[in-house]
């Protein structure tokens, strides 16, 4: 199934400066009994241009309890959509050096909303933005607040907040911000960002500054750290705990994650992932444990076959329920558990195509944006579980779909992965790839095996590459490579047929299987067993598929066709000849080639048209239609049968044409006017009806159900008339429908009577005239009526001729069986072809057939034909066995001689002497 493509949630501003700018995005939060949650909102600072909050919903939550959706879509106004909810304007000299983040909460009378953003130009400073609207108003009270950070020069690389509860009756905000620098500083800020509570460079962090530089940090719930990240580590949740009372807030959990400075590519096991706790309120201390509290320093572990990767394209992200630390690179996706003791490595896939943007949407699945297609990848099975081209993404709204695809975040509940395309806010809706919620607590499905079977990815190039010892060890049991010899003969052929296949050169493709073979004519080619890996791989050269631009503006996106590359006639023919030249080998091969996208099903006919668009003159969809075994599906037979009533229909209309222009004297000659109309469309004319009635014999031998609808899913009204008439000629002139000796009747065809209309958009019934339909069922009853009576009359004159037909088979077969025997003398001996024999004290000639002969010596004074057609002599036992009893009792000769004279020859007379 194809990915659907993305919906546009927002337009985004651009960078005032297009070429440095940049625009970050963060997560907006709300608070609740000092727990922080995710919104399904997005802050979107642009540099030089403002802050943004936009609404990201698609549609309403799906709930459990019909009523309760009953009453909560019955207030249009909890329905969100796609919008911006508020902006804020920043400076033109401002560019931002982190993700900003937001916090709604709702008051008792109105709604508050606390933006707050990091810039490093015209100075370092962290800006809020404060937005409150009374119930009892509509235009909100927008306010800003700045703050200069005066004893670090390094920027600012994570914001977050730390929420805490507060007493009833206190005007102040339940949570502080904390800014954690690229240096390690890390400072706690009220949410107004008049106090600064405290900054420190921790102990840990200074060990590593001098070589390491923060990356990015992520702040989770302690309640949430027990679930995953410290679920097997009691000792770190109490320690987190220490030196808070019962009932005072929890502190959140601060994960930091330093780099190595200043290097291109870094390698995974120099990462290092430094977790804190950090008290919910700030104390007035100046130990540093009470600021942060250190738990734990680990490294990430180093995956095999990956030495290093490019610090640029490095994306981290951390799952709080899974406890995953989340990697994403140019190259595929890492997810390493940190609920381990010692972190490892639960899932990844590598891919040699390169990644724009990586993310997780489920515990086995990630979806991936690549040069070539966007997908969701199953991360066990190695697979693609759907899939969309890049070309395809927001191909149909006009906008520029040459910038990347980055993904920003997921909402589970939702379904939806949000995403940036240059500019451009975008969301995939990935509902369909779970089952709908049940009642229970139980997870969705995710990650079938069954859903991943033929959907593996892999390098195409490389299928059927043998020159790597991996590649080796993959395919020397599928390809039956069992020696060093074969393999190297494999690559020779694989390294031919590449060569031929780029330079269009049909003989030289020919050549390269010959010699693979080692046979130096194609009727000597092997048509016993062959291996079918040999043959997917050859039909990967002769088909491919590319892009069309469609035709339906609604959707203007590209769409897969079938197209034919080279015919190499000899290696087509052999395939053919083995029956491995089928629809469903085509769509393995391609499947492969077209790897790591997901090709799905050729549509119908696509096929037929494939092989006509190859060859006009029909030569090749004719070889092919004449293998029963290769279109087996009625609907491919249908569309063929199709193709063939329009070329028939446009050969009849060009004789009109012609027949006019002659009864006009508008031609020289009827022949150079049939020639300049015809040109060299009057060579195919017999391969045009070739095929049709191949067509119609081919699909005949599908069951009558399938016929039918095939039949009427492909062919239009006028086109089964069409149809229909062209089987009333046959059969009149076969003499199918007319009594022995007369001429045949002229069946009128559909061209020549203008009360057809024969087009391709006619779907509404083809005749102009109602009684015409009446005569023609009339006229089809009277030659079903006539063809019956011929059936009848062949009948019975095959019944009165049986004797003399049966007579000339068994002849023809005997001299057939004779020839074959060439070596041997074949020359009967006329004495044993007679017998003599007494029966009731008459003598007794017997005329009987040669064994190994070819004539039949039926009497000395001339031939005669066979008066029966009694079953083959054979030898009477003497002996005979009771059914009653099984006892064997003798035969008497009266009963032999009765067996004998019943088992005469099969075919001979007897001729009594008197």
């Amino acid at each position: 199934m194809d990915l659907q493509s993305p919906s546009i949630l927002a337009q985004l501003p651009r960078p005032l400066h297009a070429t440095t700018g940049k625009t970050r995005i963060g997560d907006v939060f709300s608070l609740a009994d000092s727990k922080k949650r995710k919104r399904y909102e997005v802050a979107v600072a642009v540099d030089g241009e403002a802050v943004n909050i936009y609404n990201v919903r698609l549609k309403a939550f799906k709930f459990s309890s019909l009523l309760f959706m009953s009453n909560f879509f019955s207030d249009s106004k909890q329905i969100q959509t796609p919008k911006l909810v508020t902006s804020y304007a920043v400076p033109p000299q401002s560019k931002f050096s982190c993700r900003p983040c937001s916090v709604r909460r709702k008051l008792k009378t109105t709604v508050k909303r606390q933006t707050f953003a990091a810039a490093i130009k015209p100075e370092q400073q962290i800006k809020s933005f404060v937005e409150e609207i009374s119930s009892g108003s509509s235009a909100p009270t927008i306010s800003s607040s700045t703050t200069t950070i005066k004893d670090s020069r390094s920027p600012v690389a994570f914001l977050g907040i730390v929420p805490f509860s507060i007493k009833d009756g206190v005007e102040s905000d339940p949570f502080d911000i904390i800014a954690v620098h690229e240096d390690g500083h890390v400072r706690r800020l009220s949410s107004d960002l008049k106090t600064q509570r405290w900054s420190i460079q921790h102990s840990e962090i200074s060990k590593v500054s001098s070589t390491h530089a923060v990356h990015t940090c992520f702040l989770i719930d302690l309640e949430d750290a027990r679930k995953g990240l410290f679920k097997r580590r009691q000792d770190l949740v109490a320690l987190a705990l220490a030196g808070s009372n019962v009932g005072e807030d929890e502190p959140s959990v601060l994960l930091v994650l330093s780099l190595p400075t200043n290097a291109g590519h870094i390698a995974l096991e120099d990462v290092n992932v430094q977790i804190f706790s950090v008290p919910a309120k700030s104390i007035n201390s100046s130990e540093e444990s009470q600021r942060l509290q250190h738990l734990q320093t680990v490294t990430v572990p180093s995956v095999d076959g990956l030495q290093k990767v490019s610090a640029e394209t490095l994306q981290w992200n951390f799952h709080s329920g899974s406890a995953g630390l989340q990697l994403s690179f140019d190259k595929g996706f890492i997810n390493i558990d940190l609920s381990q003791y010692s972190p490892s490595v639960t899932s990844q896939f590598i891919l040699d195509d390169k990644f724009s943007s990586v993310m997780r949407i489920s515990p086995q699945c990630v979806i991936g944006a690549s040069e070539s297609l966007v997908a969701v990848y199953d991360t066990q099975y190695q697979s693609i579980q759907r899939s969309i081209a890049t070309s395809d993404v927001l191909s149909s709204s006009g906008l520029n779909t040459d910038r990347p695809t980055v993904f920003i975040t997921y909402f589970a509940k939702l379904g939806i992965a949000v995403a940036t395309k240059g500019n451009t806010l975008i969301a995939f809706d990935l509902t369909s790839l779970h089952t709908p919620s049940a009642p229970s607590l139980k997870r969705s499905r995710d990650g079938l095996l069954i859903d991943a079977i033929g959907r593996g990815i892999g390098s195409s190039a490389a299928q059927w590459d043998m020159s790597s010892k991996k590649r080796q060890a993959e395919n020397k049991a599928s390809l039956q490579l069992d020696s060093t010899e074969k393999i190297e003969k494999w690559n020779v052929f694989t390294k031919g047929v590449e060569e031929a296949t780029n330079a269009r050169d049909t003989t030289k493709f020919d050549n390269a299987l010959l010699a693979f073979f080692e046979v130096e004519t194609p009727a000597a080619l092997p048509t016993e067993f062959i291996n079918s890996e040999y043959s997917l791989f050859i039909l990967s050269k002769i088909f491919a598929i590319e892009n069309v631009a469609s035709s339906d503006a609604a959707t203007a996106s590209s769409q897969s066709q079938l197209r034919v590359v080279l015919w190499p006639k000899a290696t087509c023919k052999w395939l053919l000849r083995l029956g491995h030249f089928t629809l469903d080998n085509i769509q393995v091969a391609l499947r492969r080639v077209n790897k790591p996208q997901v090709l799905q099903p050729l549509p119908t006919g696509s096929f037929v048209q494939a092989l006509v668009d190859s060859d006009p003159s029909l030569g090749h969809i004719n070889e092919v239609i004449r293998h029963s075994s290769i279109l087996a599906s009625s609907d491919e037979l249908s569309f063929a049968l199709k193709h063939f009533l329009k070329q028939v229909h446009s050969y009849f209309s060009t004789l009109q044409e012609t027949a006019r222009a002659i009864s006009n004297n508008d031609a020289a000659t009827p022949t150079e006017e049939l020639t300049r109309r015809l040109g060299s469309e009057k060579t195919i004319v017999e391969a045009i009806f070739k095929g049709l009635n191949t067509s119609l014999n081919k699909l005949h031998s599908h069951p009558i159900p399938s016929i039918i609808k095939s039949l009427r899913s492909n062919l239009s009204r006028s086109e089964l008339l069409f149809m229909i008439d062209h089987l009333r000629l046959c059969l009149a002139t076969g003499g199918f429908t007319s009594p022995f000796g007369e001429n045949p009747p002229y069946a009128h065809h559909p061209c020549t009577n203008q009360t057809y209309r024969f087009s391709q958009d006619d779907h509404s019934g083809a005749l102009n005239d109602a009684s015409r339909e009446a005569e023609l069922i009339t006229d089809l009853k009277s030659e079903v009526s006539a063809a019956l009576g011929g059936i009848e009359e062949s009948l019975y004159l095959k019944g009165i001729l049986r004797e003399l037909l049966s007579f000339t088979e068994a002849t023809q077969a005997m001299k057939k069986h004779a020839s074959s025997k060439s070596e041997r003398d074949t020359t009967p001996n006329p004495s044993n072809s007679v017998r003599y024999e007494k029966l009731n004290g008459a003598d007794l000639m017997i005329f009987t057939q040669p064994e190994d002969g070819d004539g039949f010596d039926a009497d000395a004074s001339g031939k005669m034909l066979p008066l029966s057609m009694k079953p083959a002599s054979k030898n009477v036992s003497k002996t005979k066995v009771k059914k009653s009893t099984g006892e064997t009792k003798a035969r008497t000769s009266r009963e032999i001689g009765y067996l004998n004279r019943k088992a005469a020859g099969k075919y001979s007379f007897e001729r009594l002497l008197i």
